[in-house]
């Protein structure tokens, strides 16, 4: 979370208009979960959180205490979360099965139906909302065999796509994005990762970093970082 100290000083919270490239202070926050996905996807789900914990601080250290504190103490404890199959914030009415019941199956068409879904926007806006639906959809770890290959091989052939070497098993996939600002006057490089392990196809770690090369942020520190661990059990806990 990054927070620019001249908002501070009008008042704002932190995420209040803040970015990476305006921002003089930072802080790292982790948590935990877990997400029960039943053998029947229409079945009841089961989501649960840790609270956060602020594992680093960057830049102005007094400033990002202050803040990251109240926002501790907003965020409560963890908590148990909707029952209901997850939805994605790209959803206008529909949850994620009905992306599974309703895309086809060619790569080509995939991306074709998705960009008619989300309709046009800005440059660059499309084409990464296309990518970003696509890598929420395969996170969650579900579906059958051969709708996930068809995600895999939409995200690849999106423009920004670069798919990486296999390493100790698992493979990534960058996805940047030249975003237009809505003052029309430039872009900002936002990018998203997807780790996948080759032997099952299952997505271990996703990362979103907005401004990227911008502000005083290290570069191993994006956004939003995801790392997923799966197993089967028999009932829930």
């Amino acid at each position: 979370m990054t927070f620019d100290r001249a908002l501070a000083d009008q008042g704002f919270s932190p995420g209040d208009f803040g970015t990476r490239a305006t921002a003089t202070s930072g802080w790292v926050l982790e948590r935990s979960g877990a997400d029960y996905s039943p053998a029947d996807l229409r079945s009841q789900w089961y989501r649960e959180t840790s609270p956060y914990q602020v594992m680093r601080i960057i830049g102005d250290e007094e400033l990002a205490r202050t803040y990251s504190d109240r926002f501790l103490q907003s965020s409560g404890q963890g908590q148990p979360l909707s029952p209901d199959v997850p939805w994605l914030p790209e959803s206008a009415a529909e949850n994620m099965l009905w992306y599974f019941d309703t895309m086809p199956r060619d790569p080509q068409a995939m991306v074709a139906w998705i960009r008619d879904y989300l309709g046009p926007d800005r440059d660059g806006w499309q084409e990464g909302k296309i990518g970003w639906m696509l890598i929420g959809l395969l996170s969650f770890n579900v579906g059958d065999p051969e709708m996930r290959a068809t995600m895999y091989r939409s995200l690849s052939l999106l423009p920004g796509s670069t798919v990486g070497p296999e390493q100790g098993g698992q493979r990534t996939i960058t996805f940047d994005s030249h975003l237009a600002t809505s003052e029309g006057g430039g872009t900002s490089l936002k990018r998203y990762t997807v780790t996948i392990e080759m032997a099952t196809g299952l997505v271990t770690e996703t990362t979103e970093t907005s401004d990227v090369g911008l502000g005083i942020m290290p570069s191993d520190v994006p956004d939003a970082r995801t790392r997923y661990e799966m197993s089967i059990v028999d009932a829930l806990p």
